[in-house]
């Protein structure tokens, strides 16, 4: 009789179906336990039983730690299918979140209720990476759960488990807080103290709120990408960076962020007159400048670090006396002076690259709100009108 069907003293048959390995190399394997009259009927029952395994049918049966699945996961699916920076993001809130809390427990046997606790757990101020008092924002909570309902959907894939706990927890509220943006008037004045800034930072401050490309999409772009002609600029990679990697590139943050958008013509003078001074410093660094055709560069033609332009804005906010704002929420800005503007909601959803126009919809739904109370406003004034003629 072959080993994978083991006879007890009691008449009874011990099944057993390999798996895969775990990541210590130790086989994993789904066993069960039958009654047989004979040895022929045991097979069967075997025949049977591995088909089951095969189609998912049989949860795995042994000892088998979240703590280990979490870093086969991280190996087998996170290295190889994640943006590098994905990558740190998912090993820090496994490494230092996910596995401290849960990793003792047996995937098999995880409930929602191991779950929800977590989710409480993460409320509490020592659950902070950056070391700062205060609880993790909601948005973090919620990008923590995603990753381990992630995690155990992949096990379910994997025929580890049957089902996927997380998709039992009800996932936790994410933050709603305002997006801060300038006033009318500041931004006006912006733009004009952007006059008397290095000609770089003003074209990326300029190009941000008149494109509302991300910043990595910004970075990433190449002079090959503006055509100048029919001004336009195709959008095809983003730049990240990690310490101790650099700066990399990446495709963009989906498909849809893929695409070719218009931008003025004003914006196309001001890259015609930063180009010509790009020329220049490179013409005086001669081959000290490293001429791989990136836009935004540092002194010596490498691609400048993602971090800077966000570091720069910070300052010069502060520097010319403007409320606070991101860098990102310049992107924002460009979105809501095209709402403003009445271009239709499908076109800024294209422009932006979002996958789903609800995005747009969800992200801007104040400033949609206050267009729409102008526009009856506009209806209310038109309608009075009519009567009183």
């Amino acid at each position: 009789m072959p080993a994978k069907i083991k006879k007890r003293e009691n008449g009874s048959y011990l099944l057993s179906v390999a798996i895969g390995y775990d990541e210590k190399g130790r086989q994993l394997v789904k066993t069960k336990t039958i009654k047989a009259t004979s040895d022929r009927e045991a097979n069967k029952e075997y025949n049977t039983f591995a088909a089951e395994v095969q189609q998912g049918a049989v949860t795995y049966t042994g000892k088998y730690k979240l703590s280990e699945f979490a870093k086969t996961w991280f190996r087998d699916y996170c290295m190889k299918n994640l943006a590098p920076k994905t990558q740190n993001s998912y090993r820090n809130h496994i490494e230092k979140r996910i596995i401290p809390a849960l990793g003792y427990i047996d995937v098999n046997k995880l409930r929602p209720q191991h779950i929800m606790k977590f989710i409480d757990d993460l409320k509490e101020n020592r659950m902070r990476m950056d070391g700062r008092d205060g609880q993790l924002s909601g948005s973090s909570i919620l990008y923590c759960f995603r990753v381990l309902s992630s995690m155990l959907q992949d096990a379910v894939q994997w025929q580890v488990i049957i089902s996927n706990p997380c998709l039992r927890v009800k996932p936790p509220q994410m933050d709603h807080t305002e997006i801060s943006l300038l006033d009318e008037a500041d931004t006006a004045r912006m733009m004009q103290c952007l006059g008397e800034e290095p000609l770089k930072y003003r074209v990326i401050v300029m190009l941000a709120i008149d494109s509302g490309l991300r910043l990595g999409e910004l970075m990433g772009l190449k002079w090959t990408d503006i055509d100048f002609d029919k001004e336009t600029i195709n959008v095809t990679k983003s730049n990240q960076s990690l310490s101790g990697k650099g700066v990399f590139t990446k495709d963009p943050k989906n498909k849809s962020s893929v695409r070719r958008i218009a931008v003025s013509n004003s914006l196309i003078d001001l890259l015609k007159w930063y180009k010509r001074e790009q020329v220049e410093q490179k013409f005086m660094l001669a081959n000290k400048w490293v001429d791989e055709g990136w836009v935004f560069t540092k002194w010596n033609g490498l691609p400048m670090f993602p971090t800077t332009p966000s570091q720069w804005f910070r300052r010069f906010l502060v520097r010319r006396g403007f409320p606070h704002m991101r860098f990102h929420a310049l992107r924002h800005l460009s979105a809501t002076l095209l709402i403003s503007f009445g271009v239709p909601l499908k076109n800024i959803s294209s422009r932006l690259g979002h996958a789903d126009i609800r995005t747009t919809a969800n992200i801007y739904g104040t400033a949609l709100q206050s267009v729409d109370r102008q526009a009856a406003n506009k209806m209310d004034q038109y309608l009075q009108k009519v009567r009183s003629k």
